[in-house]
């Protein structure tokens, strides 16, 4: 009997691993002219990046009346001798010692080779940092193309869906800027190609999703402390499916075992990579970040501040700075024998006990975190008189341009913001709103689910809801400071399971349109029965060329 053709798989002569090298070197050049045409675009500096570039033993030249690091993109960095982790130059102002551990330093050495490369003046380069993050992300783009079981004009859709939600300005603009977060959005990215490898058809795609999922996974899960909570699903994703491993030694073991012992060894390289890499905070670094999230978060969201730090054995003054950090206070006031003993007592497991006897305050901290999700933007947090002449938190935004001319100060990039302004239409939707926004790409995907739909795209779907419930509940009870910043992973994934959902939506709403179709047309004419519907997926049960991807 002869196979049903399909049609639309393969658009041209082209073999399929070429087309997806197209589409991927398309979409990095997209994203290139995105980020430095007309001029460069990032994020300016809030005086943290230090801790990431120092190690690189590079840092940025401070001439007397420069602007404030947060005025501009600083994209120049010059290499100091003698330069250190615990040394810096930025003169005068407190920040913790403690260097950030992120695999944002690997695309730091790749821009620094392309720096020299180039024959740029400066020792890096973050315009070439840029460029690297845009090349590697039309990598994951042209890997989603070729393995996505999809017909060809809905994996262009997929596609060209997750590039505009990349250059986002809350999202590719951190390729140029001293900051891990294009670290994360890089690694989830593979993460997400090497699960639709995983979902896909044949021993050595699937042995290759499993690998590049574990690797992009290290990646991700080390580019910022707050992704670790996100191992657990990733984890649970890798012990799915069944990869059998032919060693002598497990033939009388459990078929089960033998099944999963690759992604048991994955899952253990992954946890042990992120948890030594993630574990460096020290004590001091630690105390200051229990500080932060009592006096900005709890304090903020509760009825009886005062109570709370008796329970907690704070300071009764430190309630009338709630919703500000310590350090807005006076000098003094820090240096008490009362504050220095309330931060050498306060642990996570002191806050936890706190939450375990109070349940009711979770969910206002929640409602209150939830406000700077609609809120993607990138802020420094500073201390500036407020009533009463105490001082009080603010958050201006930081720059997306560089000093040019007569650039204003803190310019901000609005060229392309789909994310940013759709999220901005719910702002003050509370935490209420943003469930909403996590449970209808499920639901969407259960609702329309095919056979391959469970394989591939409910597990994508899956694994970005997960990663951004955890991502926002690490955040959450963070130190309360730079939150929106914080968020930037669980909003990406957040508009990436969208993506997904709605693609996957429309293939199945378009399949079952045309199966309707089709069973209309078995009562007519044998001449017209021959007439084959479309579906919008690659149907397993259908021999299909090697090389249609």
């Amino acid at each position: 009997m002869r196979s049903p053709r399909i049609e639309d798989l393969r658009p041209s002569r082209l073999p399929a691993n070429a087309l997806a090298a197209l589409v991927g070197a398309g979409s990095a050049v997209l994203l290139i002219l995105r980020l430095l045409v007309p001029r460069p675009v990032g994020v300016a500096d809030n005086y943290d990046g230090t801790r990431l570039m120092c190690h690189l033993g590079v840092d940025i030249r401070v001439p007397r009346g420069t602007p404030r690091l947060r005025d501009y993109v600083n994209v120049s960095y010059y290499h100091l001798p003698h330069f250190s982790c615990h040394q810096h130059s930025l003169g005068s102002i407190n920040l913790p010692d403690v260097p950030y551990r992120s695999s944002q330093v690997l695309l730091l050495y790749a821009g620094r080779a392309l720096t020299r490369l180039l024959g740029l003046h400066s020792y890096l380069d973050l315009r070439a940092v840029g460029v690297v993050c845009c090349v590697l992300i039309g990598g994951a783009v042209g890997l989603l193309y070729r393995f996505a079981r999809l017909r060809h004009r809905y994996r262009l859709v997929l596609c060209a869906a997750v590039v505009l939600v990349v250059a986002d300005t809350a999202f590719i603009d951190y390729a140029i800027s001293p900051f891990s977060e294009i670290a994360s959005i890089i690694g989830l990215l593979y993460v997400v190609a090497g699960v639709v490898m995983l979902a896909g058809p044949g021993r050595r795609v699937q042995w290759a999703g499993l690998a590049l999922t574990g690797v992009a996974g290290l990646f991700f899960a080390t580019a910022k402390t707050q992704n670790y909570p996100a191992v657990l699903p990733l984890a649970v994703v890798l012990l799915i499916p069944a990869l059998p491993v032919s060693v002598g030694w497990l033939r009388g073991a459990d078929r089960r075992v033998r099944h999963r012992l690759a992604g048991v060894a994955v899952v253990a390289v992954l946890v042990v990579g992120a948890g030594v890499v993630s574990g460096n905070e020290d004590q001091h670094t630690a105390q200051l970040t229990g500080a932060n999230f009592v006096a900005v978060t709890l304090l903020a969201t509760s009825p009886h501040p005062r109570q709370d730090l008796a329970e907690l054995g704070g300071p009764a003054w430190l309630a009338d700075y709630a919703g500000t950090p310590p350090w807005c206070a006076p000098v003094k006031q820090q240096n008490s024998a009362e504050y220095k003993q309330f931060t050498k007592t306060l642990s996570h497991k002191r806050v936890a006990g706190f939450f375990l006897r109070h349940p009711g305050r979770v969910l206002p901290v929640l409602d209150n975190v939830a406000g700077y999700f609609y809120i993607p933007r990138a802020t420094s947090t500073l201390c500036a008189k407020g009533p009463h002449g105490r001082q009080v938190m603010v958050t201006p935004r930081l720059a997306n341009y560089t000093h040019l001319g007569n650039t204003p100060r803190g310019l901000l990039d609005t060229r392309w913001t789909p994310v940013t302004s759709a999220l901005g239409l719910l702002r003050g939707g509370g935490l209420a709103t943003l469930l909403v926004l996590w449970l209808v790409p499920g639901i969407a995907v259960f609702a329309t689910r095919r056979r391959r739909a469970m394989r591939g795209a409910a597990t994508v779907v899956a694994l970005l809801l997960t990663v951004a419930v955890a991502q926002f509940a690490a955040s959450a009870f963070a130190d309360g400071i730079d939150t929106a910043k914080h968020l930037n992973l669980a909003v990406f994934s957040t508009a990436l399971a969208w993506v997904f959902a709605l693609v996957e939506t429309l293939v199945a709403v378009v399949e079952r349109g045309r199966t309707a179709e089709a069973g209309a047309v078995a009562g007519a004419s044998p001449r017209e029965r021959r007439k084959e519907p479309l579906s919008g997926a690659v149907s397993d049960t259908v021999s299909e060329p090697e090389s249609a991807g």
